[in-house]
């Protein structure tokens, strides 16, 4: 993991899944946690490095790569952890996080291991929308529900840590359906983001690098989140059972899925958009023959 500085007091560590530093007055604030126990040593020993003492976790979103270093964090220096309402229940319970996927029934051995199922966490405060002084350190927790449902963003000394409210367009090309919860939620979150152009100075992502401007990225994943929408729309013009429905939306994108996990992630991204459509009037769930089917409306 490499620390990258961003501002005057604020630093983004680069890994496999991103965290940050907010730093005011030797007092520092963590923007996630990392994977697991091996990345939060990680995290630690640069903190140690830059000579400032951490006061808290602040998590942006429950999952496994994002929290599952938090337990070894919080163990190793007694700081608090803070969390959206919704995330801190998974963070607390991170067994959701597998129920979720496989339709709230105990999850299989494929979604048992530590990129599904992070290591539980007390959470000791929970974070709400709007400006904060957390333990000493100023920072502003912005909503951006839609990847997660109650996933926010920390912005402060000068940087707005974005975390999964957006992709890079190499990790949208890369993962082909981006995970979500929630279609219509994390367009308008996509939609609000150009406004925080110019407010700071630096955006940093939960995978990949940082960039000056948010707009960029926002336009270009409204675009490919119109793409999976259409696409799923499409299918249901040729089939209306589900399993069909994804494979044919996935197909429809180029995506080959090799592997039950990543076909579980994508199965969620797509009925996010069927729930999406729902909402529209434009289809509508019912039975036959004892199997679900989606039909226009």
């Amino acid at each position: 993991m490499n620390l990258i500085q961003l501002t005057d007091h604020a630093y983004h560590l680069k890994g496999g899944s991103n965290a940050g530093l907010i730093v005011h007055d030797g007092r520092a604030i963590l923007v996630d946690t990392g994977l697991d126990k091996d990345t939060a040593k990680k995290i630690l020993r640069h903190i140690d490095a830059l000579k400032v003492k951490l006061t808290a976790v602040v998590i942006t979103h429950a999952h496994a790569d994002h929290f599952g270093g938090a337990a070894t964090i919080r163990a190793r220096s007694g700081v608090p952890i803070y969390a959206p309402a919704l995330e801190a229940a998974v963070v607390e319970n991170p067994i959701l996080e597998p129920l979720y996927l496989f339709s709230g029934a105990l999850p299989p051995a494929e979604l048992t291991h530590k990129f599904t199922l992070a290591e539980a966490c007390n959470v000791d405060a929970l974070l709400e929308p709007g400006e904060a002084l957390i333990a000493g350190v100023p920072v502003e927790v912005l909503p951006a529900p839609g990847h997660a449902p109650n996933q926010v963003m920390i912005a402060g000394g000068g940087a707005c840590f974005v975390s999964d409210a957006v992709f890079a367009p190499d990790i949208l090309e890369k993962h082909g359906i981006p995970f979500m919860v929630d279609l219509d939620a994390w367009l308008a979150t996509l939609a609000a983001l150009p406004q925080l152009d110019g407010r700071y100075a630096a955006f940093a992502p939960g995978h990949g690098a940082s960039v000056s401007s948010i707009a960029p990225w926002a336009g270009v994943n409204v675009e490919r989140l119109r793409e999976i929408q259409t696409a799923v729309e499409s299918a249901l013009a040729d089939t209306d059972v589900p399993g069909q429905i994804v494979s044919r939306a996935a197909t429809t994108l180029g995506l080959t899925i090799t592997n039950p996990v990543t076909y579980w992630l994508t199965q969620t991204a797509v009925f996010a958009c069927l729930t999406s459509l729902q909402r529209a009037g434009k289809i509508r769930p019912l039975v036959e023959g004892n199997s679900l089917r989606w039909r226009r409306s």
